[in-house]
């Protein structure tokens, strides 16, 4: 009987039928989860049902929802949970069910609870164009959402084309480019930038997030391709077919000056190592890669470690004296979520979520007391304004206040 009762509940909940009664009903279900184990399956089962396409709902319809939530969801005594599974975006909603439970199992009260609202006077947007810069070799700059689509520049042995989709392609202008002088170019897509997109001179494409720099020679070498990153990138290496193997190269430097390269010959992995992360992480989709790190102790390079990588793993460039240990399995679609137009976590800290956010929206981030220690699952689309991800990042018990385009943290639980 408790089990049919809570689907119903759920499925007026979704279609903005939930009395204050029923949704007080619905709660104290879902409030006795732990002693009836079933109702957990109906629970995991309604958001498995849910998460669909067809489920889909309006930015009208789902503003409604959500404020039906939050307004009235301030009845029932709960255990403090950390659970997650909503998928949130800025103009269509995936079923606010997963939110909903959400909302009342990480509340730690033991009464009424009220929604702990931030302190925003205004919004920031998600950004909206590609904002990246172009520095050819001669030192002239080009901001590609000021380019006109077509060929931009040839640089010794290339062309550099941007198609109308505003992806950067690099083009053989000669007939054999190996020939041809090295000289290089940086693109860097800067924070509050959108994912740019390059095609590098052999073919291999890369997408690169916000705040992320990547220089690169405009032709390669015969014997090795070699790039170096700072930032977060995601690279489709070509595979150059013939008697000799061309390795690629992403040459990166993590924060803690550990140098590391990834050497591949043809793979798909992501590549996250800005200069604000504790960490350098690299993360394999496809293929197989050789990391190599030259750790830095005392301001001297120490002898290389390495290790080799097969799909579904990552290692981490992490403190100067830590060697590089591989992860079996790290969650992918959560690694690679950016490059599909999400944010996606599981158990990720607080500040770390809050770096990606600063980087994305532009903003800068203070702490008024100690950072949180608090971790966070789920996941909302980057087209969400900030205030859209604050309202569900604020339902971890942190309070914040956002003034123009500064962040401030005000505390945790």
């Amino acid at each position: 009987m408790s089990q049919k009762r809570l689907q119903h509940l759920l499925d007026k909940l979704l279609n903005n039928d939930c009395t204050a009664a029923e949704k007080q009903e619905l709660f104290q279900l879902i409030e006795t989860v732990n002693d009836e184990p079933q109702l957990q399956d109906v629970l995991e089962g309604a958001w498995m049902r849910y998460n669909q396409p067809s489920h889909v709902v309006g930015e009208d319809r789902s503003a409604a929802i959500l404020k039906n939530i939050l307004n009235e969801s301030q009845v029932v005594p709960l255990r403090p949970k950390r659970k997650l599974w909503p998928y949130m975006a800025a103009a269509s909603v995936v079923v606010l069910i997963g939110w909903g439970i959400y909302r009342l199992w990480l509340s730690p009260a033991k009464g009424p609870v009220k929604p702990a609202i931030a302190t925003i006077t205004n919004d920031v947007k998600a950004p909206d164009k590609n904002k990246a810069t172009l520095i050819l070799a001669g030192g002239q700059q080009i901001v590609l959402d000021q380019a006109q689509s077509g060929t931009l520049a040839t640089e010794n042995g290339s062309r550099v084309v941007m198609e109308k989709d505003g992806q950067l392609v690099y083009q053989s202008a000669i007939r054999n480019p190996q020939s041809a002088i090295a000289s290089y170019n940086t693109l860097n897509n800067p924070r509050g930038s959108r994912v740019v997109t390059l095609t590098l001179p052999d073919g291999t494409r890369v997408w690169m997030n916000a705040g992320t720099s990547l220089t690169y020679p405009t032709s390669f070498a015969a014997n090795e391709r070699k790039v170096t990153l700072t930032g977060e990138a995601y690279f489709e290496v070509k595979h150059i077919s013939g008697v000799k193997k061309v390795p690629f190269i992403v040459q990166m430097t993590s924060p803690t000056g550990n140098r590391g390269d990834v050497t591949v010959l043809g793979t798909h992995f992501n590549i996250k190592a800005y200069d604000d992360e504790a960490d350098a992480k690299v993360t394999l989709l496809e293929g197989s890669v050789k990391v190599r790190q030259w750790p830095m102790v005392n301001g001297q390079l120490k002898t290389e470690n390495e290790a080799l990588l097969k799909p579904g793993e990552q290692t981490i460039l992490s403190r100067a004296h830590s060697p590089l240990t591989i992860h079996h399995s790290p969650d992918l679609e959560q690694v690679v979520a950016w490059k599909d137009g999400l944010f996606n976590y599981k158990r990720s800290d607080i500040t770390e979520v809050l770096r990606d956010v600063a980087r994305w929206y532009d903003i800068d981030i203070v702490y008024a007391g100690n950072h949180p220690n608090d971790t966070f699952t789920g996941g909302i689309d980057r087209t969400a304004t900030l205030t859209e991800l604050l309202t569900i990042l604020q339902m971890t018990g942190i309070r914040f206040k956002l003034e123009g385009r500064k962040l401030t943290v005000l505390s945790g639980k």
